[in-house]
């Protein structure tokens, strides 16, 4: 005749099998929505920032996962805003993820930002840079990367503290011309562009923004040859800028120097799309390397093993945002997540406003301290890092080189002022 269990019996079997329900729990992914355009326009860009996040997600799984869970991503195609919504809906309600990121474009960025905050969700947005997307009262939605004032901030320093010289003018003589696409992007770095120039004694000689989907830049290339500018900032998305290029090249039209911002000029693609001639043209932008020397020691190795790997399977080095997006879901991975006992956005939030890492924490260079409606100039902005690493990067014969600041630098300008289209 078998005994009935004892109490204590009965204690140990069940705390065994709450056991096992926790060694099961604890070795579930980590499941994060990424969403990134990588069909339609934004697609080379979009691609980019894929693979390099990729790239991190198996590093992190290699070391063993977050807190010995490993890194999920479930990619949805935000092409455009509205699919950009209705993808991260998809993710939120099919999948039940708690945490997105992406999403290259600020209008993208945008939508992802606002469907993911209806639906409570932690959003932590590595390269849209529109200054909107922390200014909503949102309370989920972290701007990891550089807010787009200080893009044109960087073009305005780098036009009056270098150019300036290289050009042999003073900075009040500088002619200056201003060239934006009329979307979320353009139109906040064109915003800062605007508001930034005075202070450095800087004055726009040409100021339009345009359509990004012009199939025709004759009438802005010869408005900006009747103009004469010293320099020109322009606000471009990849196929606009290819656009411009070609035109100017037609048209004849010579500038001193030329500064890209972001987006289409600093899309790897526009070098087998506009041949040599890229060579020479500045981008405001991320960093794609800095100055090892500027990063901890720890970081440093992490950056070589990326650009490693990025340069393996990609046969090229990665663009600043694609930097950018290995940095921001990097330090998701090792800063945010092993410091929660949950994946809940509540518990997320907490400790990302909690970050304090100083620059060089991150591998583009940046650092990380999050508004939180306690920032001077604006006290209703929340979660934007005032910490982004942003400079300015040159398109030069061996790759896009680090040029400015000087702490994050790895090459010297070259081809300035620019040598006109018959000489190049």
């Amino acid at each position: 005749m078998r005994t009935a269990p004892t109490l204590s019996a009965l204690a140990l079997a069940a705390a065994a099998l709450l056991g096992h329900a926790g060694a099961v729990h604890a070795q579930e992914p980590i499941k994060i929505g990424v969403l990134l355009p990588v069909t339609g326009p934004f697609a080379k860009n979009g691609i980019e920032n894929w693979e390099a996040m990729q790239i991190a997600r198996d590093m992190i799984n290699e070391r063993g996962g977050v807190n010995g869970r490993k890194v999920e991503f479930v990619h949805g195609d935000a092409t455009n805003p509205n699919a950009a919504i209705s993808e991260t809906e998809r993710l939120i309600s099919r999948d039940g993820v708690k945490i997105t990121t992406g999403s290259f474009a600020s209008p993208i960025a945008i939508a992802v930002s606002q469907a993911a905050e209806r639906q409570g969700v932690f959003h932590w947005e590595t390269t849209g840079a529109a200054e909107i997307i922390t200014r909503r009262g949102f309370k989920y939605t972290f701007q990891v990367g550089a807010a787009a004032r200080r893009y044109g901030e960087a073009a305005v320093d780098f036009s009056a503290e270098v150019l300036s010289q290289r050009l042999g003018k003073s900075v009040g003589d500088l002619r200056v011309a201003l060239l934006w696409e009329n979307r979320a992007f353009g139109k906040s770095v064109g915003d800062g562009v605007r508001a930034y120039a005075p202070t450095k004694g800087i004055k726009l000689v040409y100021d339009e923004g345009y359509d990004q989907f012009t199939t025709d830049m004759t009438p802005i290339v010869q408005k900006l040859k009747d103009v004469k500018p010293d320099v020109v900032i322009a606000i471009s998305f990849p196929n606009d800028a290819v656009l411009f290029q070609r035109k100017a090249k037609e048209l004849d039209f010579n500038v001193g120097a030329f500064i890209g911002v972001s987006a289409g000029y600093s899309n790897p693609d526009l070098r087998d799309s506009i041949g040599d001639m890229v060579n020479g043209i500045y981008v405001a932008d991320f960093p794609p390397r800095v100055n090892p020397n500027v990063l901890t020691a720890e970081v440093r190795k992490v950056a070589d093993e990326f650009y490693k790997r990025y340069q393996d399977k990609l046969k090229r080095a990665p663009a600043g945002h694609a930097a950018a997006g290995f940095s921001a879901v990097w330090t998701l991975f090792t800063e945010v997540l092993p410091k929660a006992k949950t994946v809940e956005p509540a518990e997320l939030r907490e400790i990302a406003l909690k970050l304090d890492l100083p620059l060089g924490s991150m591998v583009n260079g940046s650092g990380v301290k999050f508004t939180n409606n306690d920032w001077a100039p604006d006290p209703k902005d929340f979660g934007q890092n005032l910490r982004a690493s942003v400079g300015v990067w040159q398109w030069q014969k061996d790759g896009n080189n680090q040029v400015f600041p000087k702490s994050l630098a790895t090459h010297d300008t070259i081809m300035t002022p620019m040598p006109s289209w018959s000489q190049r």
